[in-house]
């Protein structure tokens, strides 16, 4: 979902299946997230993406409780010149899509909190990392699955790990709609993109108005956050932040394996 297409019409995840009473987009043919079976996708290999070296620094975003989810975006502190730094290019994509927000989603246990599965298996929880061609208005979405470890095991990853635990730690202090901080983060760090098969298709937001048209790039690999970090967003926010898997009505998933670079 993205934070940057919202609507003032009252809903919740407490029951996905009406949202189409007032978002008629939530049943068209093309909605995410989906059940992606490995089996049935079609190999092709995109070229690498290519991000700005932007996204291996430290940047200043602001953290809102939106009353749905916590939505990060670039610092409006930050001048409008160096929020358009964050880019990314390439994989098969035309033009250049530029950073827009990012936020994260789950669910009431660590069995079930991401939005999409991979051969029917959901994961602990699912970022997405919205971004947009400002020359077309194309939004292409990249999305990561997490998996909870325990608070005293050691990733070979760390700086990935407690990126995240960072994360969880601050945008649980939101705990009322429109609560609002700063917090600097590395996006490097928190999506480790670099060397990852991923999926591509074509589908919605997964929030309302659930629009559909929308590139997703599902990436397969896990990214581990410690327990204890989803339960403070479940606690102190809200206890489930997801949508039900939608029908593929025959669309066409690919799978890529690729290798990245800052540039």
């Amino acid at each position: 979902m993205s934070c940057t297409e919202s609507s003032d019409i009252y809903w919740n995840y407490d029951n996905p299946s009406d949202w189409s009473k007032n978002f008629p987009c939530a049943s068209g043919l093309c909605q995410s997230p989906i059940d992606i079976n490995s089996i049935d996708t079609i190999p092709h290999m995109y070229p690498s993406f290519i991000f700005s070296s932007k996204y291996n620094s430290d940047k200043l975003f602001t953290l809102k409780n939106n009353g749905r989810q916590i939505c990060t975006t670039v610092s409006k502190s930050i001048d409008e010149h160096k929020q358009n730094d964050l880019w990314f290019s390439g994989s098969g994509l035309p033009g250049v899509y530029h950073f827009q927000e990012f936020h994260i989603h789950w669910g009431q246990s660590n069995r079930h909190g991401s939005e999409h599965k991979i051969n029917g298996h959901r994961f602990s929880g699912e970022a997405h990392f919205v971004h947009k061609n400002y020359d077309n208005g194309q939004i292409a979405v990249l999305a990561f699955f997490f998996s909870t470890v325990a608070a005293d095991v050691v990733v070979d990853n760390n700086n990935e790990h407690h990126e995240w635990d960072k994360y969880a730690e601050v945008a649980s202090r939101l705990t009322k709609i429109h609560d609002t901080t700063n917090c600097t983060f590395n996006l490097s760090k928190l999506m480790q993109i670099d060397d990852r098969e991923f999926f591509r298709y074509m589908g919605s937001l997964t929030t309302p108005p659930c629009t559909e048209g929308i590139i997703w790039t599902v990436f397969s690999y896990e990214i581990p956050i410690k327990a204890s970090s989803l339960d403070l967003l479940r606690q102190n926010i809200m206890r489930k932040v997801c949508r039900p898997v939608q029908p593929i009505n025959g669309r066409t998933i690919f799978r890529n394996h690729h290798y990245s670079k800052i540039t």
